[in-house]
């Protein structure tokens, strides 16, 4: 490969581990998929061992997580037996679905701590009436939180 092509490349890395550092981000992931995005035509686990001088165990479980997320897929070479990849260049939709995926979990989350506290909330027994009027209030708000996280899961479906 050509030389300033090697620099402009090893500049775009640093600049996408500046990005995904400062937004807690996976860097790996984010340079394994720059790479394949930049490349050309598919590269194995042992290109991107030798781009990137990271080892083989940490390329490959990124590059399979990439694969869950639908960034990057795994294709055929003719002639080799080794695993190649290319990234789905359609940055866009990778993005989506990535955001989709990580809003989803965190709502999952959000959803499992709403139903804890329900369940906390109907074992309290009390026959103090400030303790009465304390839950009462805590199970209003609760019940505002849990609409707007059926309503996040909703516009969430539209991404």
């Amino acid at each position: 490969m050509n030389k300033k092509l090697i620099e402009m490349q090893d500049a775009f890395l640093y600049n996408i581990n500046q990005v995904c550092s400062k937004l807690g981000l996976n860097n790996i992931m984010a340079q394994l998929y720059a790479i394949l995005y930049l490349s050309d035509k598919p590269l194995s686990l042992d290109d991107m061992v030798e781009r990137l001088k990271i080892s083989k165990a940490s390329v490959s479980v990124n590059i399979r997580a990439l694969e869950r997320y639908n960034a990057v897929k795994k294709v055929w070479v003719k002639k080799s037996r080794k695993d190649y990849y290319e990234a789905d260049i359609d940055i866009a939709k990778v993005v989506r679905n990535r955001v989709r995926s990580m809003a989803q979990s965190r709502l999952s989350e959000i959803g499992d701590m709403i139903n804890t506290s329900y369940e906390t909330l109907n074992s309290i027994s009390s026959s103090d009436k400030s303790e009465k009027d304390d839950v009462k209030i805590f199970v209003q708000r609760l019940n505002k939180l849990k609409d707007l996280h059926g309503k996040a899961k909703t516009v969430l479906n539209f991404i």
